[in-house]
């Protein structure tokens, strides 16, 4: 932890994903893009979804947001500079590990591009994410790693994905001994799911699921979450948490933070290395003076 007012730098000799809401300088994946698709979990309150459209094209963007659930279906136009909102009540929430019908997908025309947000809205818990588009691999399959803070108690962890493809397979090898799907897995084993286009799939777990990997073939929606969590874990109340993350072709290996003017707290990060014999080296600084500098 870097004490407040420090602007803290981060660097690694491989690639990493730095927890938190940060900068980073490498191997950016840009949020715009014409098709999206998002889950949204369960909350500790009655919760309200929110989707936002805007566009920062200089002409009126048309796109369409659907669901498989309840065929959902609305169209809309993004205008340069307003944002479009749209409200999805809890029945919408990724609760099961065999539910594949809950994707909420927006989409544009190719030649057009959106930037969309979601929202975790209930009272004394909230949170908010921001989507990104399917990344398509040249060659190869995308490999993902789960990150997250510890859950509290007996809330649950969870990971969410969507298919952008048909015939999607997913190799699943998670950090602790869950169900994926209907089959219970051990910690280090994994387990192969195969996803048609759209289907959401969610592994859901009571304890930190950090470090669980999947593999997939083709473009995916890749979300984690919790239920609710405390951060730092001894102070309350537990708050929902939520965040979309990259594969980790597009990790980087520099990172910089800024702490919260008003926090009266430490701010904590959580650091996952994406290959083995990682070293980071963390640097802090105060009023542009050498502070903490530790390495790892």
């Amino acid at each position: 932890s870097c004490g407040l007012y420090c602007t803290c730098r981060l660097m690694a000799l491989t690639w990493v994903v730095f927890f938190c809401a940060i900068l980073t300088t490498c191997r950016a994946q840009s949020n715009e893009g014409n098709e999206f698709a998002l889950i949204f979990f369960d909350n500790v309150n009655t919760p309200t979804y929110t989707v936002f459209v805007t566009t920062a094209e200089d002409n009126p963007v048309p796109f369409t947001i659907s669901s498989q659930f309840q065929r959902f279906y609305r169209e809309g136009i993004a205008m340069p500079g307003q944002v479009n909102s749209f409200l999805f009540d809890q029945s919408f929430a990724l609760l099961t590990t065999t539910d594949r019908g809950k994707a909420i997908i927006v989409k544009a025309s190719k030649d057009q591009k959106l930037i969309v947000y979601g929202a975790n809205e209930a009272q004394y818990s909230t949170d908010t994410f921001l989507a990104l588009p399917p990344l398509r691999a040249e060659s190869g399959d995308l490999k993902y790693i789960c990150a997250m803070a510890t859950p509290w108690l007996s809330s649950d962890s969870m990971i969410g994905i969507v298919s952008f493809e048909n015939n999607t397979v997913l190799s699943i090898t998670p950090s602790q001994t869950t169900t994926i799907g209907s089959a219970l897995t051990t910690a280090g084993s994994t387990t192969q799911i195969t996803l048609q286009k759209y289907d959401s799939f969610l592994i859901r777990q009571s304890g930190d699921l950090t470090g669980t990997t999947v593999i997939s073939n083709k473009p995916i929606s890749f979300i984690t979450g919790h239920h609710c969590t405390n951060v730092p874990p001894n102070i309350g109340a537990c708050d929902h948490l939520i965040e979309q993350l990259p594969p980790i072709k597009n990790w980087g290996n520099r990172f910089v933070t800024v702490p919260l003017k008003i926090r009266l707290a430490y701010d904590r990060f959580k650091v996952v290395a994406g290959e083995d014999a990682t070293t980071v080296q963390i640097v802090c600084t105060r009023d542009e003076n050498p502070g903490l500098s530790t390495s790892f």
